[in-house]
């Protein structure tokens, strides 16, 4: 119930004096008081009837303490509320009907939405007096509130507070900005199950070089791009891409504003990356990002390549989505403004540009091979004779079949296998029918080939083995503001290329050991890590990946030492690039440790520029590889092959 309190301690966040609001007077609630407004906080902020209120453990009645909390104006009352779609929206479908009867609408029996609207259209119908205070709107206020009863809402005041408090105190993950924008409530819930001991973190040193925050106005503005961003990820995420596209118009106006202000951008600039991205200025060019597809969806392709040519100019935000920034532009120009030359002139500096990593680096460089190939661009192979080519070996590829599942829908293929029930052969004859992805299906098939053990991990199996081997790597003291809370999963830089710099000679020896252990050594690591952390929140290791600690002991034995200190060493230099990409399965013999991994395809599926690199390269580090094509059969096959 003192949570609130507790993370408004001042020593969270030594720049927290500086951008939160000063205190007012200390209002003393109760602890039921604090419970009940813990509670509602984190639910979504909108009416409440205080008749669907149960909360057991706080009280049987809750009247005091909603009594109490509205004397204290943190909540609002049922007096307060004169919105009348508020109001509407507070009634159940029922309520609702008997409102639409009582005022004779048309189809009183029709869907909740449309008699919202219904009663929107009535409501601004005006009575016979002509007057203001006795419209219609203002008798069906009076009704519906009649209806409702007692209603409660957090206000709005104190709410945002304690969502600015939160979101301070949480810096931690710069892609969260939908949890930012819902007004903390998940980084509350951290905080409670962290209290009742049913999640915990790592153990390491907090220690804060850097203020992020200059003073309260530069929170304030990171606050309300966060808030902006949540609200157009919902409407990207409900396709309204007109509504988000007025959102995005708004945000633009408002960077443009800000922009002008050079002591602002100067203080950003001298932040390290993994402190940056918790600026105003990259929310709104993550915001400026997303506006890039949200016209390509409305089919604005001039304006979106005009935005990527906006986000390219600068090198301060965002340069970990460069590659992707130029890829799109490249897209753009070619296919949809068919203005050749200058996409020719877009991959030129795509590839000179340091920035461009990996996948994307590749995807360039494929893009004007297809060019050299293709007879519409005959005229300017001039200018594509000079571009890099970035070759990448070829591993070996193998096709299955299998029996697919009729569906409708887009999504992923589906397949049918035979399940041939026990091996005592018991009274069914008839094997019973299982449906299965492709990555099922792929895994009993090097089943049969003697492959007993197998894993559908893509990258968290390799993720995983990654973090057990570099845990006090991951979390060592001495580096400045990676650690700012005691709630992270993981240090900030972890996506950065700092992260290597700050502990290159560690990570160096740690590689080295790493290459020359043997099987038991590797097991012993595994097992020290494993039984005292386990459990622990962590951005890497996903904890039920393995069936056991035996499990991933045997694995880590099977890949050695060399191997696997070559996938450690791709990983820390360039996590942020390098985390996609890795093959769908792992499967292994018991008896003679020999492995081989897997990307599996299904149909109309091919590699990405990603996944073609990360095999090359496990094909480079010693291990057995394999692309496996699943091709469909048609439902009157008998058999898998």
């Amino acid at each position: 119930s003192a949570l609130m309190l507790q993370v408004c301690n001042p020593s969270f966040e030594s720049s927290s004096h500086s951008v939160l609001p000063t205190p007012h007077p200390h209002i003393e609630t109760s602890d039921g008081g604090q419970k009940l407004y813990v509670r509602l906080f984190q639910r979504k902020l909108s009416w409440i009837k205080t008749s669907k209120l149960k909360y057991a453990e706080i009280g049987d009645d809750l009247s005091p303490y909603i009594k109490e909390l509205t004397g204290a104006g943190f909540l609002e009352s049922e007096s307060d509320l004169q919105d009348l779609a508020e109001v509407l929206d507070l009634l159940s479908a029922p309520e609702l009907k008997t409102l639409a009867q009582t005022f004779h609408l048309a189809n009183p029996n029709a869907s909740k939405q449309q008699l919202l609207e219904d009663f929107r259209k009535l409501a601004k119908q005006r009575s016979i007096f002509g007057s203001k205070e006795s419209g219609v709107g203002s008798v069906i206020l009076k009704r519906a509130k009649d209806l409702a009863g007692k209603s409660v809402r957090l206000c709005r005041g104190p709410r945002d507070i304690f969502s600015r408090v939160l979101l301070l105190f949480t810096l931690t993950d710069p892609m969260e900005e939908e949890e930012a924008g819902s007004g903390g409530q998940r980084a509350l819930s951290t905080l409670l199950l962290v209290n009742l001991g049913r999640t915990a973190f790592p153990t390491y040193t907090v220690k804060i070089k850097h203020l992020i925050f200059q003073d309260r106005d530069d929170f304030l503005r990171y606050a309300t791009a966060m808030h902006t961003s949540s609200d157009i990820s919902v409407a990207m995420a409900n396709r309204d891409w007109e509504e988000a596209h007025r959102l995005y118009r708004a945000a633009k106006d408002a960077w443009w504003k800000l922009e002008a202000h050079p002591s602002l951008s100067r203080h950003h600039a001298a932040l390290p990356e993994y402190l940056r991205c918790f600026t105003f200025g990259w929310v709104y060019t993550r915001i400026l990002s997303r506006g890039v597809e949200i016209l390509q969806r409305l089919h604005m392709y001039k304006e979106a390549v005009e935005q990527l040519q906006d986000l390219l100019v600068q090198d301060v935000y965002c340069t970990n989505s460069r590659g992707r920034w130029w890829d799109r532009l490249a897209l753009n120009l070619h296919q949809h403004l068919k203005e050749t030359e200058k996409a020719i002139g877009c991959i030129r500096k795509g590839l000179l540009d340091p920035s461009v990593r990996t996948g994307h680096r590749l995807a360039l460089s494929q893009r004007a091979q297809r060019m050299r190939e293709s007879p519409a661009c005959k005229k300017l192979k001039h200018l594509l004779q000079d571009l890099p080519v970035i070759s990448v070996e070829d591993v070996p590829h193998v096709t299955i079949k299998g029996k697919l599942c009729p569906q409708t829908g887009m999504g992923k293929s589906v397949f049918i296998t035979e399940d041939p029930g026990p091996e005592d052969g018991g009274k069914d004859p008839e094997p019973s029918v299982v449906v299965c992805s492709v990555e099922q299906l792929a895994l009993a098939h090097y089943k049969q080939k003697g492959f007993d053990q197998g894993i559908h991990g893509e990258g968290s199996t390799f993720s995983t083995l990654y973090g057990l081997l570099m845990w006090d790597i991951l979390f060592m003291d001495g580096i400045p503001d990676v650690f700012r809370n005691p709630y992270q999963s993981y240090p900030l830089d972890l996506y950065t290329d700092s992260f290597y710099e700050n502990r290159k000679e560690a990570i160096e020896a740690r590689l080295q050991l790493l290459h020359a252990a043997s099987a038991e050594t590797l097991r012993e690591w595994i097992s020290d890590v494993w039984n005292a952390q386990k459990g622990k929140a962590t951005a890497l290791v996903s904890w039920d990946r393995f069936s056991s600690l035996e499990q991933a002991q045997n694995l880590a034995c099977c890949f050695g030492g060399p191997f696997l200190s070559g996938v450690c060493q791709r990983l820390s230099r360039d996590l942020r690039h390098c985390r996609g990409g890795l093959p769908d399965l792992v499967v292994w013999r018991t008896e003679d440790c020999q492995f081989k991994l897997v990307e599996v395809k299904g149909p109309n599926d091919r590699l990405s520029p990603k996944q073609m690199l990360w095999l090359a390269e496990l094909q480079r580090l010693g291990a057995a590889v394999e692309v496996c094509h699943v091709a469909a059969v048609g439902s009157k096959s008998e058999h898998l092959s």
